[in-house]
Formats: structure tokens, C-alpha cells, sequence
């Protein structure tokens, strides 16, 4: 709120105590008197003189502001805690749970630890290998990536595939094979770990370091990333449709453009057909790693996405982390 008074005010203002001292001297016809308060007056005038008139060009003398009330917004509260129950017990190294609509944490242990992610890893071959290939480019299985140390989709060397297939396959049934043939295919290995790398460093993964396209454990930890650069993995997966589609998809059937070798593969998130809800993303799986599993539920008004690391039991530590997420929250 804004007071203003004006020049003209002023004038009048001016005007009125001077007719007042003209009365008081003829009146009083004390020089002392007329003198004291023609003093007063032009301190007065002084003070007007110098003080922050705001906008004079405007014509206004002061101007008084008041603060407005603050509005308060709900927009941004919700999900909001209402339920009192202790932080769920779970055999993860580390954790959290991701309100997806918000951004905001409903449950975090140890979200920055570094830790294998085993073949979630694959999440980053898949987004790496989307920009190298097109969807029908064929690409053929080089001999030793049969022999990777892996879960396999058992692709026979020399074999052509479409690369597409390929990614579905690493995807669903988490084949190494699959994953070692798109890294050699079209760059050097090393070139697309190092794609990788970057790819990795331009969504803000801090503390990931991929060695290898499939997720093997490399030597002395040197193949890491933490919870909450999953997570960026996660939003940036989700948001790629050919991603997103693929690791809700059940099961699927690669086949070989150059014989009639076929091979089903099964999703290794079985969470997919047992939670009404389930979109995904990626499971994994080492002895360094231990269990890993990156798990999206969404319904009509809530998009969870929960991350565990280093458990001994990926499944029943999601589902006790959604449990507890889904009846200690409420969205609206």
C-alpha cells in the first residue's frame, strides 16, 4: 500500500502555518516568540528540503510502503508425511525413494556411497547405443563377446541382428552378450565406454565410473556409481520412450537376420507381474554388487521411483520401501 502527498498539499500545508505565526505576532507582538517559531519554521522547511521526496517528477513527497501479506501456497507440500512409523528395516547398503511429480525424498540411506550397480549399467549402454545406431542398422556379434561373464542371450558369433533387437534384448533379459556386441560394433570398445563416461558426466552423475558396457564389477571398485546418480539415470531413461517401453515390456524374442537362431528372454524385474502398478526399469545382479534394482511404480496421482544397492534382497526391500512410502504420504 502506497501513500502519497503532493506538492499542491505541501503548498497549502506551507501557506497555513505561516497565516498561524502572522497571527501569533500581531497578537502577541513578542519579537522573541515570532522569532523562536519563525526558527522552527524554516527547520521545518530545511528538513522538507532534504529529506527522500521518492519521486519528484511524479510529484509526490513520500511514500510509505507497507509489506503485503505472504500468500501461502500448497501447490508444493504434497507428498506430505502424515503417517508415524519408524524408517523401514532393509538389508540395502543404500537407498531412497524418489517422489518423481516433486523431486522430493520420502526415504534416503546412504544415497551418495559409492557401489557397483552391476547391470543397471546397461541403462547407459542402451542410451549411448540409441545415439550411435539406427533402429534397423545390423550389427554382427563379434566371437568374444560369446564368452562374456554375464547373463547371455546366447547370440552365435558372427550372427547379424538388428540393433534395436539387440537393445531390447540387454533391456529385458540384462544380456551381456547383447551389450558387448553393440559396444564393438561401431567404435572401439573403449570409445563407447568412454561415450559412456560422458554421457554420464552431462546428466550430473558425480560419482559413476563406467569400465564396461555390461556391469561386471572391474578391479578394485573401479566400476561405481551411487544411488542418487542412478537416479538421474532413472529420469533420463524414463523420458526416452524406446527405454521406457522396452523395460516395462515382459518378455521378447530376438531373432537372427542371418539364420533362424531365436532366443526368448524373460524381464528380470519380476516385480513387473507382481505389483499392480510396476513400470520398470532395470535390475542387477554381481558378487561385488550384490542385488540392485532401479524400480518405477506410478498410479493416477503418484510416480515413485525407488532405488536399492547392495542388498540381499532387492525385491522385498522395494516392496517394503513402497509399502511404507505409500501409507506414511499422502498427495493430496
Amino acid at each position: 500500500m502506497t501513500i502519497s502527498i503532493t506538492r499542491r498539499a505541501i503548498a497549502h500545508i506551507v501557506r497555513s502555518f505561516a497565516y498561524f505565526l502572522w497571527t501569533i505576532d500581531f497578537c502577541a507582538s513578542f519579537k522573541t516568540i515570532f522569532y523562536v517559531l519563525f526558527m522552527v519554521y524554516a527547520g521545518i522547511l530545511f528538513a522538507i528540503s532534504r529529506a527522500d521526496l521518492g519521486d519528484v517528477m511524479n510529484g509526490a513527497l513520500m511514500s510509505v510502503n507497507y509489506i503485503q501479506p505472504v500468500q501461502t501456497s500448497y501447490q508444493n507440500i504434497y507428498p506430505l508425511k502424515i503417517g508415524g512409523q519408524d524408517r523401514p528395516n532393509i538389508s540395502s547398503i543404500a537407498a531412497a525413494v524418489y517422489d518423481r511429480g516433486s523431486g522430493k525424498i520420502l526415504y534416503s540411506k546412504s544415497p551418495d556411497i559409492r557401489l557397483a550397480p552391476a547391470s543397471t549399467t546397461k541403462l547407459m549402454t542402451a542410451l549411448v547405443a540409441l545415439e550411435l545406431y539406427t533402429s534397423d542398422e545390423i550389427v554382427t556379434v563379434p566371437y568374444f563377446c560369446t564368452n562374456v561373464d554375464s547373463t547371455k542371450a546366447w547370440l552365435p558369433a558372427e550372427e547379424k541382428f538388428k540393433a534395436q533387437d539387440l537393445i531390447t534384448t540387454m533391456l529385458i533379459g540384462s544380456a551381456g552378450d547383447a551389450a558387448c556386441a553393440l559396444a564393438t560394433s561401431k567404435v572401439s570398445y573403449s570409445e563407447f565406454v568412454g561415450k559412456m563416461n560422458e554421457k554420464a558426466k552431462e546428466l550430473g552423475m558425480k560419482n559413476t565410473n563406467f569400465v564396461n558396457p555390461i556391469g561386471l564389477d572391474g578391479f578394485k571398485g573401479v566400476h561405481y556409481s551411487t544411488v542418487s546418480d542412478l537416479y538421474a539415470l532413472a529420469l533420463v531413461s524414463l523420458s526416452n520412450d524406446v527405454v521406457k517401453n522396452t523395460v516395462s515390456t515382459i518378455e521378447f524374442t530376438i531373432k537372427s537376420l542371418s539364420s533362424d537362431f531365436s532366443y526368448k528372454v524373460t524381464n528380470t524385474n519380476r516385480l513387473l507381474w507382481e505389483i499392480p502398478g510396476s513400470v520398470g526399469i532395470k535390475t542387477g545382479t554381481t558378487v561385488g554388487a550384490g542385488e540392485v534394482l532401479m524400480y518405477e511404480w506410478k498410479d493416477d496421482k503418484r510416480d515413485l521411483v525407488i532405488i536399492v544397492m547392495g542388498s540381499e534382497d532387492r525385491f522385498r526391500d522395494t516392496k517394503i520401501l513402497l509399502d511404507w512410502s505409500l501409507e506414511n504420504y499422502v498427495w493430496d
